[in-house]
C-alpha cells in the first residue's frame, strides 16, 4: 500500500511535459512549460499513509545538493516508501528509489528502485536518453531483463523528476497538460488539469494550497494508453508558497481511497 501511495504521488506529478489530449478529454488550451527545477537542494519532507482512515504506510522523501555528473550539472533525489502500523504486520513493503535529475533542464538521466515484497525482491532502473530510454529490471532469483521505450519526441520522466516538474509549473485553472512516466518496468501515461487555489487542513494548520487532479493510464511501449479506462483517478494540493511543499495527495483505489499527508518539511 505505501508502494501504490508513492506511485500516485509520483504520477500527480505528471504536468510538466508537452501537452496532448487523454483518450476521454478534449484538447484544452495549454500554457508553455516554465524552466523552474521544482526541487531545493537540502530539501525532506515524510509522509503518512492512510487507507480508510487507518495507517498503512510511511515515505520520506530527501533531495541533494547540485553536483556534476558527466560535465552536466545535476541533483540527487532520494525515496523511500513502507507498509507501517497493522499492514506491516500483513505483509511488509519497502519500496526505495534513486533518481539523477538535469538541474538546468529537470530531465531525468537515471534512475535505480529496489523494492521488496515480502521476501520477494525486484531490482530495475533506467537510463533516460534523447531517442530513447533503456530500461532493465530483475525479479528475485531469475535472470535480468531489459527493453526500450522510444520517445517517439516526447519526454519521459520518472516518479521524481514528474513531481518536480508539477511544483515548478505555473498554469492558468483548466489548462491539462499529459506526460509518460516510467515506474518500475511500467509506463504510465498521466493528464493533470490545474484546478484552482483552495484552503485545506494540514500539519501545520490550515494552508493556501494550489489543486490538481488528474488521471492515470497504463501505456504501452508506443506511448498508446492499454485502455480508455484510466487506472487511477487522483487530486493533489502543493503549498501556495515558493516552496510548492505536496500537502495532501488523495487516490482512488479498488480499495478505497489512499491519503497521503504530509508530517515534516524542511530545506535549509
Amino acid at each position: 500500500m505505501a508502494r501504490s501511495a508513492l506511485l500516485v504521488l509520483a504520477l500527480a506529478g505528471c504536468a510538466g511535459a508537452d501537452a496532448a489530449t487523454s483518450p476521454q478529454t478534449p484538447a484544452t488550451a495549454t500554457t508553455p512549460q516554465q524552466a523552474e527545477l521544482g526541487l531545493h537542494p537540502g530539501e525532506a519532507m515524510a509522509f503518512e499513509v492512510q487507507l480508510a482512515g487507518v495507517l498503512v504506510g510511511e515515505a520520506q522523501l530527501a533531495v541533494g545538493e547540485i553536483g556534476s555528473v558527466d560535465g552536466r550539472r545535476a541533483i540527487v533525489v532520494k525515496s523511500r516508501a513502507a507498509t507501517a502500523g497493522a499492514a506491516a504486520l500483513v505483509r511488509k513493503i519497502v519500496d526505495e528509489a534513486t533518481t539523477t535529475i538535469d538541474a538546468d533542464t529537470g530531465a531525468a538521466i537515471n534512475v535505480e528502485t529496489n523494492v521488496e515484497m515480502g521476501d520477494k525482491k525486484t531490482v530495475a532502473s533506467a537510463a533516460f536518453l534523447p531517442a530513447y530510454a533503456e530500461v532493465k529490471f530483475q525479479f528475485q532469483d531469475k535472470p535480468p531483463s531489459a527493453f526500450r521505450i522510444d520517445t517517439r519526441g516526447q519526454k519521459l520522466h520518472d516518479a521524481h523528476s514528474a513531481m518536480a516538474q508539477l511544483r515548478g509549473w505555473k498554469a492558468a485553472p483548466g489548462t491539462v497538460r499529459t506526460v509518460n512516466v516510467i515506474g518500475g518496468r511500467r509506463l504510465w501515461r498521466v493528464d493533470v488539469k490545474y484546478v484552482g487555489e483552495e484552503t485545506i487542513g494540514s500539519s501545520a494548520g490550515n494552508r493556501r494550497a494550489v489543486v490538481f487532479e488528474g488521471v492515470s493510464f497504463r501505456a504501452r511501449r508506443d506511448m498508446q494508453p492499454e485502455s480508455t479506462k484510466p487506472s487511477r483517478k487522483f487530486r493533489v494540493w502543493l503549498s501556495d508558497d515558493a516552496d510548492r511543499v505536496p500537502l495532501k495527495v488523495v487516490a482512488n483505489t479498488e480499495l478505497g481511497d489512499i491519503v497521503m499527508s504530509l508530517t515534516e518539511y524542511s530545506r535549509p
